[in-house]
């Protein structure tokens, strides 16, 4: 059997606008920003997701390339789901212009056949949560390791089902304003202590340029929290799909060190981070998948070596209540 990972997303038509220029109609969705990070990281990726007529061909044929097949990608009439998005000089500040769904509107996602037994880690990337969850509930009898990601707007109008999602998953991961939602609280340690009440064994939380942080329990039940730096950038160009890039190398991190049937410890979780900080940081430095599409796992490599030498592991980064 050769074991996979998967990662289910949306596959977009983006145009970004920042305040240092403006890109229009390149690739984006978060299933690809994250399909392209793991590709750094891990060489068994499937990726699962619905086009329109209009995505470029050329773009496929780019990713197949880079390692991302996309076999498990339906092409359907219609137009592919499209973002617009501006950025404030404050890039942690964005605004939706405008998004069309086009032939994701309608679309079930459904786990092929010929991966129900081989996917050892299952990505749900940001889609709305009962899309995350119908996919997620197909696998039966479950043995995959499973990650979500997830949206301010989708925990707010889709409630019921971010907690459905949250009770099934291992890992959570969202950025400060979508816990302190879900929390209903601006206290991010309590928000942490929430998502861990809700299902996950780990919770990151990711504080954008301020690093992430994970919540995890110790034997005891005791919360524990660990705190990961970003990756310095001396010019962020566009922060899209930067937390995408981080859940992709993240389980592609974790997909290529899994072994057997082995939950994944907490050592290898913050190890898993670190690559996740260090791809996610140099997301940001072009526009839309450019610089990802640069990266090598060469690359990658030297740079965490960056990091490492950079880091300040003792320092606090951003006070969480």
């Amino acid at each position: 059997m050769n074991p996979q990972l998967l990662i289910y997303g949306t596959i977009a038509i983006d145009t970004l606008i920042t305040p240092g220029g403006r890109a229009d109609s390149v690739a984006g969705g978060s299933g690809l920003y994250a399909a392209l990070a793991a590709r750094l990281l891990t060489d068994k990726l499937s990726l699962l997701g619905v086009v329109g007529e209009d995505f470029p061909e050329e773009w496929k044929h780019e990713s197949e390339e880079q390692g991302i097949s996309f076999r498990h990608v339906e092409r359907r009439p219609g137009k592919t789901f499209a973002w617009t998005g501006r950025y404030e000089q404050d890039m942690n500040l964005r605004t939706s212009l405008s998004t069309e769904e086009g032939v994701q509107a309608e679309w079930q996602p459904k786990l092929p056949e010929d991966l129900r037994a081989r996917c050892r880690v299952i990505a749900a990337a940001n889609v709305t949560p009962p899309l995350q969850y119908a996919l997620l509930e197909q696998e039966k009898p479950r043995h995959s390791l499973r990650l979500a990601d997830f949206m301010r707007s989708w925990i707010i109008r889709e409630r019921e089902y971010t907690q459905k999602l949250l009770s099934i998953v291992d890992i959570a991961l969202m950025n400060d304003e979508e816990a302190r939602e879900y929390a209903q609280s601006d206290n991010l340690l309590q928000a942490g202590q929430r998502l861990l009440d809700a299902g996950p064994t780990y919770a990151i939380i990711k504080h954008g340029s301020e690093g992430s942080s994970l919540f995890y329990r110790d034997d005891s039940g005791t919360t524990k929290i660990h705190r990961c730096p970003a990756m310095r950038i001396r010019h962020v160009i566009d922060p899209t799909g930067a937390g995408d890039s981080y859940l992709g190398a993240l389980s592609g991190y974790l997909m290529r060190n899994i072994e057997g049937d082995d939950f994944p410890s907490v050592g290898t979780i913050r190890r898993g981070m670190e690559y996740s900080s260090v791809v996610a940081g140099v997301t940001c430095t072009a526009f839309g998948t450019d610089a990802l599409r640069q990266l090598t796992p060469e690359r990658v490599e030297a740079l965490k070596c960056e990091y490492d030498r950079q880091a300040d592991w003792g320092q606090q980064l951003y006070p969480l209540c």
